[in-house]
């Protein structure tokens, strides 16, 4: 929703076309439907405060039964329409009203653009109104926003309103056959299905970016375990020369670690790592700990080490083996805390106002 948990319905429309007698009704209209909208917990967004628009007269009602703090107007006008666009009720109930102002002379884009922005409204309301009106409701219906159109005192809005008859004819009531809380209530209920709608699909493409995102990841530990297996092969089985062992050997350190800590970010943190940083920490912290692991063993035995190298022994493949388990937990652990690290890091960003 537009708000938190507040939806907020635009509030569109004209008096210019109604003679007397129905543009007195019309007001009258408004200020009741801007009481249901306040007790049934909506927002209002409003452009225009001229006693012809549809929105005073809403704002009035709806400010007359609201609770200090359990609403909000949020006001939009252009630079053009500066101190132009003002509610009575913002004298003794300033607090209620949250003014932002659009970034141009020109009202229509920006008015237009304010209906389909994703922090812009949830709802429509129409009632009577010309072109601005009729264009408004068609964005509202291309958004497949809910709309509440208004089709007692003609205009573009009863064109709106035929329009939802044809589409949804067993919701879509004349007004007059029931109470203004009902068709509130039916605004409601459709915001909220709207909502749970658009959740539902946020968690579902949530879903689907996990899913490739740990697919990618399988592909970068698959490519660092082929790696580990094609160094356990030519360093335990088809050794090419002595004089590459210590290459072989190095090579197999990173890709142990590279594995470890890749196959950790899939099991536990899957789509939240980015595998190039885990290949990467995996690769430094299994060099660094395998190496450290291997060094107190080399001081006393060198073996492949030696400047002339008589062969590979049995001793020097039980090394790379055990090594390679110690650079897999490495690479392990090490991508582990870098990840509880980087979100705390998150989580205790710095904020002046607690210092």
């Amino acid at each position: 929703m537009a708000g938190t948990e507040r939806p907020f319905v635009a509030v569109i429309g004209g008096l210019q076309e109604l003679d007397d007698a129905k543009a007195t009704e019309a007001r009258e209209v408004g200020r009741t439907l801007g009481v249901e909208l306040a007790q049934a917990g909506f927002g209002l967004v409003v452009y225009f405060s001229d006693a012809k628009s549809l929105e005073p007269h809403v704002v009035k009602g709806y400010a007359a039964v609201v609770s200090d703090g359990d609403g909000e107007i949020r006001v939009r006008y252009s630079e053009s329409h500066r101190g132009a666009v003002k509610f009575a009720e913002e004298t003794t109930q300033k607090n209620l009203f949250q003014n932002r102002q659009f970034p141009d002379h020109d009202w229509e884009a920006p008015f237009y653009r304010s209906l389909v922005d994703e922090d812009g409204v949830d709802a429509v309301l129409l009632l009577g109104g010309r072109t601005t009106t009729f264009i408004a409701g068609q964005i509202a219906l291309a958004r497949c926003l809910p709309v509440l159109a208004i089709d007692e005192f003609g205009g573009a809005a009863s064109k709106i309103w035929r329009q939802l008859a044809q589409r949804s004819p067993k919701t879509t009531h004349s007004w007059g056959t029931r109470p203004a809380a009902d068709f509130i209530k039916q605004l409601k209920d459709e915001c909220l299905a709207v909502d749970a709608q658009h959740k539902e699909s946020l968690r579902r493409q949530q879903l689907l970016d996990k899913m490739l995102a740990r697919r990618h990841q399988a592909g970068y530990a698959a490519a660092a375990f082929f790696g580990l297996l094609c160094v356990l092969y030519f360093g335990l089985v088809n050794i090419p020369s002595a004089a590459s062992y210590p290459i072989i050997v190095f090579a197999g350190l990173m890709a142990a670690g590279a594995t470890g800590a890749l196959v950790r970010a899939i099991l536990w943190e899957p789509a939240e790592n980015d595998p190039r940083i885990s290949l990467l920490l995996g690769s430094i912290a299994g060099f660094v700990v395998g190496l450290a692991y291997l060094i107190p063993q080399w001081i006393g035995a060198p073996g492949p080490l030696s400047p002339k190298p008589e062969g590979i022994s049995a001793t020097d493949k039980i090394q790379l083996a055990s090594s390679i388990l110690v650079a897999i937990s490495a690479g392990v652990g090490f991508d582990s805390v870098f990840s509880r690290l980087r979100k705390q890091a998150q989580d205790d960003k710095f904020d002046p106002a607690k210092r």
